[in-house]
Parts: C-alpha cells; sequence; structure tokens
C-alpha cells in the first residue's frame, strides 16, 4: 500500500461552486475525513475555510448540498469546521460525466482505496490523497484524470498506528461527549440542549458545557497537531 498525492486542475470547480467563491476564500484544507460515500454522495469531515481578509466565514456563499455543522474554531481567519456535504439528488459530478465515464468514478471508489490527507481546495488546485496497493493506484491515476487535469503526483509510504482520538479525553469529558453524541446535540439542528442534558447526566448546565468545551478543544488539539 503507498500514499498517493494527486495535484488536479479542475474546470469543472466553476459549474459546481457559486461565482464569487473565491472571492471571499482562500483555500479549504481537511483535518479530517469521518465518512465519504460517492454513490450517496455524503462527505463528513473537519475542514479548515481560511477566509480572505475584509470577509467572515459569514460572507461564505456555499452550494446548497454544503452544511457547516459546528465552528470548532477560529484563529487568524481560519475556521475550523465540522463539515457535511450530502447531495441528494444524484451526485453532482455526475452532471459532467457520460454514464460509462461515471461508472468507471464510482467503482474506483468503491475499490479498496482509503481517502486520506492531505486534501487542499483553492482556486488554483485540488490536491487529493488516496492509499492504495499498486494495482488500484494504477487505475486511480487512469480514472482521476476524468475530472480534472493532473498536474502533479507524489509517492509515499503509507503508515498506520492503532490510535482512538478518545484517548486523549479524561473518562467523565469521554462519557459526556459520547452521551451527547448519542442524544443529539451535534445533529442540526439539535436534538437536546444543553439543559436536557445536564438533566440526563445530573450535573449543572456549566459543568456540562465546560466538559464539552475541554473535549471538544483536546480533540481539535489533537487532529490539528502539527498545524
Amino acid at each position: 500500500m503507498r500514499k498517493v498525492i494527486i495535484t488536479l486542475h479542475m474546470e469543472l470547480l466553476s459549474r459546481i461552486l457559486p461565482p464569487h467563491f473565491f472571492d471571499v476564500i482562500e483555500y479549504i484544507e481537511g483535518k479530517a475525513v469521518l465518512k465519504f460515500d460517492l454513490e450517496r454522495g455524503i462527505k463528513i469531515a473537519v475542514l479548515d475555510f481560511k477566509i480572505k481578509d475584509g470577509f467572515t466565514l459569514k460572507d461564505l456563499e456555499v452550494p446548497d448540498e454544503w452544511k457547516i455543522l459546528d465552528v470548532l474554531r477560529e484563529a487568524n481567519n481560519v475556521y475550523t469546521c465540522l463539515f457535511k456535504a450530502e447531495y441528494t439528488k444524484p451526485f453532482k459530478i455526475r452532471e459532467f460525466l457520460d454514464d460509462n465515464d461515471f461508472i468507471r468514478v464510482l467503482q474506483l471508489f468503491k475499490s479498496d482505496i482509503i481517502i486520506d490527507l492531505p486534501f487542499i481546495l483553492s482556486e488554483d488546485k485540488v490536491v487529493l490523497t488516496f492509499v492504495a496497493d499498486a494495482e488500484d493506484a494504477r487505475r486511480l491515476l487512469k480514472d482521476i484524470s476524468l475530472i480534472g487535469d493532473i498536474e502533479s503526483v507524489s509517492f509515499q509510504p503509507a503508515t498506520f498506528t492503532e490510535y482512538n482520538i478518545l484517548s486523549c479525553l479524561t473518562e467523565r469529558q469521554k462519557e459526556i461527549i459520547t452521551v451527547a453524541k448519542k442524544s443529539g446535540y451535534y445533529d442540526v439542528p439539535r436534538k437536546v440542549s444543553t439543559e436536557e442534558l445536564s438533566r440526563e447526566l445530573g450535573v449543572s448546565t456549566a459543568t456540562i458545557l465546560e466538559h464539552l468545551r475541554k473535549a471538544e478543544n483536546r480533540i481539535i488539539s489533537n487532529i490539528l497537531a502539527g498545524y
């Protein structure tokens, strides 16, 4: 298995994104891929949105299918966000490919290829990263050209370590953030309030908020380690 980092120029971005998208944003950079389902058109990730000077995240017009579920951190006009893209209609790239080409791309992502980081989206380039064996990597380089012009390709060793992101939390933080997730606190719209969580867990609202913020900060700090 090898990590394949591909830099593309994708003209179809101008058809997918709003007209003045890059007037407001400098780049989007991936921090964690939580779910990627090309067939259903769903992506959930933690992303950095670098907004240009003179603007804020609220000025950014995004496609209707994009949802910023939560702003986890904001510093120096970089917004670290929990992000979801969900295309309820057929996946938008399909509009720009014939049936045979779309099936090729779909089959490519339904193989044993793993979506990885870095991921970068800017006006000038798109950087996509995958982990694949030699055969899948060859097909990847052939079929990825269906959605953009390849500018460069880099190969790196694929390394994996056993690691649970929740291991950075105290047991109490882990308990509270897990209950919050299962109860729908992070759904949009939220299914429970902090007051309802406090009653369920038998602690004050202030304590719930303190534990959630500390847990979120530790998780994001671990995800962004080195940046």
